[in-house]
C-alpha cells in the first residue's frame, strides 16, 4: 500500500471517530498490512478490526481436500488463533467469495446433491447419513470459528444458512446473464 493510501485510511478513520466516537471500522485486507488495527496514537492506521480472511479459505480447503475424520485439530486451532498481538479480528466461516462464479457454498460441499433430495424430516424415511453428518459439521465449523476465530463473528446469511446455489453476477464472461444473480 502506498503512503497516500495509508494517509487516506488514517484520515478516514480519524474523521469517522470524530463524527461518532462509538463507530467501528473493519478492514478487509489480505496483505497483512502492519499496524492496520493499531490506534492512530500508536502510529497505526486506526481500524478497530480486521477480517480474518484466512478462515473461510481454510475451511473450504479442508472440506474439499481432506476427509473430516483426518482433520488436524491442532492445525485448525492454530489457524483460527494465529494473529498479531493486540490486533482484533472478525472471524467467519464462509463468505460470498466461496459461492461466486461456479464454486460451491460450504453447505453444498458438505451435503452435495443431497441438499436437494435428502433434507426431509419424515417418519416414513430414514435419516440421511450424508445430510446428518453435513449438518453436524456445519454446526461444528461455525461454533469453533465463533469461539476461536476472533473478537467478533461475521455471518453471511445466505451461505451459512444453507443457500445451495452459486452466484454469478452479470458480466461479459456470462453474456451479462442474470440467471445466477439471486439470493
Amino acid at each position: 500500500m502506498d503512503s497516500d493510501g495509508i494517509t487516506y485510511l488514517m484520515l478516514a478513520n480519524k474523521l469517522i471517530k470524530s463524527i461518532n466516537e462509538n463507530a467501528i471500522t473493519i478492514a478487509e485486507d489480505v496483505s497483512g498490512q502492519p499496524t492496520l488495527c493499531r490506534t492512530l496514537e500508536d502510529g497505526g492506521i486506526g481500524f478497530d478490526f480486521r477480517l480474518n480472511m484466512y478462515m473461510p479459505d481454510m475451511w473450504i480447503k479442508l472440506i474439499k481436500e481432506t476427509p473430516d475424520e483426518d482433520w488436524n485439530m491442532g492445525h485448525i486451532a492454530h489457524s483460527l488463533t494465529n494473529r498479531r498481538w493486540k490486533e482484533k479480528v472478525i472471524g467467519y466461516c464462509e463468505s460470498h467469495d466461496q459461492a461466486i462464479v461456479g464454486d460451491k457454498t460450504m453447505s453444498m460441499w458438505l451435503f452435495n446433491d443431497q441438499i436437494y433430495t435428502g433434507m426431509t424430516k419424515s417418519a416414513d424415511e430414514p435419516l440421511n447419513y450424508q445430510v446428518e453428518r453435513g449438518v453436524a459439521l456445519h454446526k461444528m465449523i461455525r461454533l469453533i470459528s465463533h469461539v476461536l476465530g476472533g473478537e467478533g463473528y461475521l455471518n453471511f446469511m445466505g451461505n451459512e444458512f444453507g443457500h445451495p446455489e452459486w452466484i454469478d453476477f452479470p458480466r461479459e464472461g456470462n453474456g451479462n446473464s442474470y440467471q445466477h444473480c439471486r439470493r
